[in-house]
């Protein structure tokens, strides 16, 4: 074996033990050689490597069969942040929030930048600041409106943002991986780790002018499609013309997320819709129109969501977190 492949090898084997802290936190060395299938004295010798480095630290604890004390190792949860930025459009405001966590989903910074129109700039100053603060961030989030496929931002409402590049352009500027998100995607994860009780869930966003979208998790999986069209509400058999026009009264805006509510019970059956639309007062306004359409008893429950970004921060914050533990084990991001 040359010293390329023992490197390597190596780095494999320092991978496992972080990836098994991210699953169990706290670990003793046999504990860590039971999950990972290395030997103690590997075990010990990578400990000793990410002690020094400070990725690792240790605690003498009782151990509560053996009542023995010794050390208990974990991760530092300060080693290692991630970067979320969420970019949502309201009032024809562009919303730029920014959270930066550690390893224990601690919020260590947070800030908020309010522009008339976004530019790819001020992601890049939003960045440079973080950076600026933190040496140790490791993945960089980005939610956006619009559908992202490969890495390239379509059909989005935000000004200089339609056909942008956006992954190549973050990626060739920063070191850190990227991780890009639509915005009702990210929400719906959000809304489905939040509602903890329910494994089949649609978010859907309707602004009060322009198309909407819906993020749907199917048995903890999110559906994006082929090429992230999925959810794309300005596609569905509704004319373009009918979907804006009926935004323009309440019983209108009724009638439309009816429609889209049926259209997703039709082929998803959720458990429950939530919905944002700032048009419609309360779930139990679209009961009638419901009722009226499919039986009851195969209808989703709804819920009226009043903050898509609170959803949205919640599932980006996932996405990079999942990103990083992924990254311990060698997979391949993308």
């Amino acid at each position: 074996m040359n010293m390329s492949d023992t490197k390597t090898l190596r780095q494999k084997n320092r991978d496992k033990i972080l990836a098994a802290f991210m699953e169990h936190e706290l670990c003793t060395k046999n504990q860590l050689a039971l999950a990972t299938g290395l030997s103690l004295t590997t075990v010990s010798s990578i400990l000793n490597e990410l002690l020094k480095s400070s990725e690792v630290l240790f605690e003498d604890m009782e151990n509560p069969i053996s009542k023995e004390i010794m050390p208990y190792y974990y991760l530092n949860n300060d080693f290692s942040r991630f970067l979320s930025i969420s970019i949502n459009k309201e009032y024809r405001r562009v919303h730029l929030i920014y959270r930066v966590y550690n390893l224990s989903d601690e919020v260590i910074y947070s800030d908020e930048v309010i522009k008339k129109i976004v530019k790819i700039n001020d992601i890049y100053d939003i960045i440079n600041i973080v950076n600026s603060k933190f040496d140790n961030i490791k993945v960089i989030g980005v939610s956006v409106p619009g559908i992202i496929n490969d890495g390239k931002v379509t059909s989005t409402g935000l000004i200089n943002f339609n056909d942008i590049e956006l992954y190549s352009l973050l990626k060739n500027k920063y070191s850190q991986k990227i991780v890009l998100g639509n915005d009702v995607n990210t929400a719906a994860i959000g809304f489905y780790l939040t509602e903890k009780n329910y494994e089949n869930v649609c978010l859907l966003y309707q602004p009060g002018e322009g198309y909407g979208g819906v993020g749907t998790v199917i048995n903890g999986q999110l559906i994006t499609g082929k090429t992230n069209c999925a959810g794309e509400i300005q596609y569905l058999p509704l004319s373009n013309e009918d979907q804006l026009k009926l935004l323009q009264t309440p019983h209108g805006t009724i009638e439309l997320l009816s429609k889209i509510v049926v259209c997703l019970t039709a082929i998803v059956n959720p458990e429950i819709v939530a919905i944002s639309c700032t048009n419609l007062e309360k779930a139990s306004d679209l009961d009638e129109t419901l009722e009226s359409m499919v039986p009851a008893k195969y209808l989703p429950k709804i819920k009226k969501v009043t903050n898509l970004n609170d959803y949205i921060l919640v599932g980006l914050q996932f996405i990079c977190k999942e990103v990083l533990k992924n990254n311990f084990i060698n997979k391949k991001i993308t």
